[in-house]
């Protein structure tokens, strides 16, 4: 029986395990895939979808109000005391006698009623001009989103490089402190034998101490990059994820794939669409104000059952019918001048949304003509860096072999190895600037889509 138990309890825990390894396994995101999940999950972009969905709505809203308006009503009312009124006694010259007033109720103990009536707008100008602008406003609304999902592409896109970024300075610094151990390996060993002082040996051993110090410290800022991406993304932050891009991929499957001599369109950009978008919306808003001064026309009719009793029991015994129809007219006469001050109001807006317009213009050339010179210069000094790493590698075997063969100091070679690992340094940071400027440059020309 205890085996039986013992068994079971090994099998239960391997299921847990395997569920557990299952839980944790990480995700593999290319930058597109990543990109891609992103404008499906990040909670922003959830959210400015929600914002065009009720944008949907509210012109349902204000469609509404164009169609009949249908209410009814119904109400039962005991008179608890009945209300009575004093008139002349017009009797009394008849009979010859008499009070000079009558009291008289006209009212019994209970009565009911019950009402529908329906409303129909047949013209009204500031209803067909808020139909058109909630319809503008929904474009707004989506062109809101679309700017949100070119953001969003823009933040994942920075988040990746950068966590690409960490990782090779990470595995550059792993490999630096593999080499450096086995020089300062080789460097004890000299010193035991009297080919080296000791002062060689503490230099590379204070030298792998800060690299390995360092190491740690890119170790935390890559977790802390990918929770950024994985926020970004709309991923749980605890989730495990594997970038399977590399650096240099990205860059070979970029070069030639902006045309930097594009001219500059203001329509590519969205946010000059939202602008105009606005400024449609403020002209709509004008007009709406404008045809105020219109008539207004409406249809109604109305029909109620009213009964009457002396108790619940023969309230309902009878009903007493009602029906009316008509039309109605709202003419504004005056109002104080209050629309004017509201036309006055909307022209102004139009103004400085137009204002809004033509700055906004000169901040897309300022835009693209900056993105531009920062795409060109990464661009340059991409190739100068790849120069120098390739000097500073040549430099650091030259002086390897000089040390090994005793006609070289260790500073000459602890020297050549930090230079190498700055011109690893300088290139992989480098590498991550030309991303970014590619990316500010198509932001800029609104070639993301």
């Amino acid at each position: 029986m205890n085996n039986r138990k013992s068994i079971l309890f090994v099998v239960m825990l391997l299921v847990f395990q395997v569920g557990m390894a299952q839980q944790n396994q990480a995700q593999n995101y290319s930058l597109k895939d990543a990109v891609t999940f992103a404008k499906k999950n990040n909670y922003s972009l959830k959210n400015s979808k929600l914002d065009v969905l009720s944008s949907q709505k509210k012109v349902n809203e204000i469609f509404a109000m164009g169609l009949p308006q249908i209410t009814g009503t119904a109400n039962i009312v005991n008179n608890v005391q009945i209300g009575q009124q004093v008139i002349p006694n017009f009797l009394k010259q008849a009979m010859g006698s008499g009070p000079d007033y009558l009291t008289l109720s006209f009212a019994r103990p209970f009565t009911s009623g019950i009402t529908v009536s329906a409303n129909q707008l047949i013209f009204d100008g500031t209803f067909f001009l808020g139909v058109k602008a909630s319809k503008e406003f929904v474009n707004l609304s989506q062109l809101n989103l679309t700017r949100s999902e070119i953001e969003t592409e823009v933040y994942v896109s920075k988040a990746y490089y950068l966590v690409l970024l960490l990782e090779a300075n990470e595995n550059m610094m792993a490999k630096n402190i593999e080499s450096l151990q086995k020089t300062k390996s080789d460097v004890e060993q000299f010193f035991k034998n009297g080919f080296s002082e000791k002062v060689d040996v503490e230099r590379l051993t204070l030298q792998l101490s800060n690299l390995t110090l360092q190491k740690e410290k890119m170790h935390d800022q890559k977790a802390i990059a990918q929770m950024v991406l994985k926020l970004q993304m709309g991923l749980n932050v605890a989730d495990s994820i594997l970038l399977t891009d590399g650096l240099e991929q990205l860059y070979e499957s970029s070069k030639n794939e902006i045309n930097v001599a594009e001219a500059v369109n203001f329509g590519s950009r969205i946010e000059y669409k939202m602008l105009n978008q606005q400024l449609s919306l403020n002209k709509l808003d004008k007009k709406r104000y404008n045809v105020g001064y219109l008539p207004g026309f409406y249809a109604f009719a109305t029909h109620n059952e009213n009964a009457f009793g002396d108790n619940l029991g023969n309230l309902y015994d009878k009903f007493y019918p009602g029906t009316m129809v008509g039309l109605s007219m709202n003419l504004p006469i005056f109002d104080g001048f209050r629309k004017l001050a509201q036309t006055q109001q909307a022209a102004i807006s139009i103004t400085k949304t137009e204002n809004d317009i033509k700055n906004f213009e000169n901040l897309i050339n300022q835009q693209v003509y900056q993105s531009r010179s920062s795409y060109l210069r990464t661009s340059q000094q991409l190739e100068i860096q790849r120069g120098n790493l390739k000097l500073a590698q040549d430099i650091y075997n030259k002086m390897e072999i000089k040390y090994r063969n005793g006609v070289g100091s260790s500073l000459e070679l602890t020297t050549a190895q930090a230079d190498l690992e700055n011109a690893r340094t300088n290139l992989l940071t480098t590498v991550y600037d030309y991303f970014v400027a590619e990316m500010e440059l198509k932001k800029a020309l609104g070639q993301i889509k």
